[in-house]
């Protein structure tokens, strides 16, 4: 009988460490979240619409981190973001160095290559669906597809 009192508490405390120790981060991005692909890229001012499904450009997003990705030069960026109601703004870019520390991008010329060219970009969404997502910024509208 003792022995199983013992047992029951080693269990019951082992449970107990087990529930206190991880927790479980959500993320409530919705629709946002995931892997998008970048399809097409218009220029608002001239009204020109590129094709950009052969650029490789991705943009992951998840919890409060946004990933811009060109995989043909694989420059990774990441960006932290809120995106409120139509509104989505990134800010405080790092380059995204996974083999040693991140670097802290100070120049907004060297996001220009993303189509970013603000330190704080703003850009409105004008549809998000789950498998459809269209950004609106000074300059350009995003259209990408969901991976």
């Amino acid at each position: 009988m003792r022995k199983l009192l013992y047992l029951s508490i080693i269990y019951i405390g082992l449970g107990m460490g087990l529930c206190t120790s991880c927790s479980i981060e959500t993320s409530d991005n919705g629709k946002l979240d995931g892997f998008w692909q970048l399809q097409q890229l218009d220029t608002i001012s001239t009204g020109g619409e590129t094709d950009m499904r052969d650029s490789m450009h991705f943009w992951a997003v998840q919890k409060d981190l946004l990933e811009v990705n060109e995989r043909i030069t694989d420059a990774q960026v990441l960006f932290r973001f809120e995106h409120v109601g139509d509104s989505l703004i990134l800010s405080e870019p790092y380059y995204d160095l996974r083999d040693s520390s991140d670097i802290r991008i100070n120049d907004p010329s060297l996001l220009n290559r993303f189509g970013i060219y603000h330190m704080r970009e703003a850009f409105y969404v004008a549809n998000l669906t789950s498998s459809k997502m269209e950004l609106k910024s000074d300059r350009y509208y995003f259209h990408f597809r969901k991976y």
